[in-house]
């Protein structure tokens, strides 16, 4: 029973020691670093689109077409292989905006995420857009910069 009390104390203890770090040094840096020097060949940061590329990026997003209704970005395109999606399809569908001329940036749910790699680099094979890149941070990093509204 005594060792059950010690490890009760100790669970305490570790709780307010927890919310004593919080309390001063704030919540935990969530943010998606982008460091040019550690991209992925294919990748880009998303402050590059954002100064580089400015307007002349079409978005197409490679996560599950449910997460793109949902909180895609406003404009994209969806384009995937995920849950049996026809890519050929959704390629065809999006080709007279690919073909506007504009960069192409994919983006899919974090950094982790190996799908936009895939995805970009199939669009590229066709030859559709000046470039083609895969979003370091995916999903997040458009979040995090208030790209994505936030849903009621």
């Amino acid at each position: 029973m005594k060792a059950l009390g010690q490890a009760a104390l100790l669970g305490v203890l570790t709780g307010v020691a927890g919310l004593a770090t919080w309390k001063i040094k704030g919540s935990p840096d969530r943010t998606v670093p982008c460091e040019i020097s550690q991209l992925k060949e294919g990748e880009i940061c998303l402050s590059t689109v954002m100064t580089e590329w400015q307007n002349n990026v079409v978005w197409v997003d490679a996560r599950l077409r449910s997460d793109w209704i949902k909180d895609g970005l406003p404009g994209s395109l969806l384009i995937t292989t995920v849950s049996g999606e026809n890519f050929d399809q959704l390629l065809e569908q999006a080709v007279p905006s690919l073909a506007e001329g504009k960069n192409v940036v994919v983006y899919c749910s974090d950094v982790g995420c190996g799908t936009s790699l895939e995805i970009a680099k199939r669009i590229r094979e066709f030859g559709l857009a000046p470039e083609v890149k895969a979003l370091h941070g995916g999903w997040k990093a458009l979040q995090q910069a208030g790209l994505i509204p936030p849903k009621p």
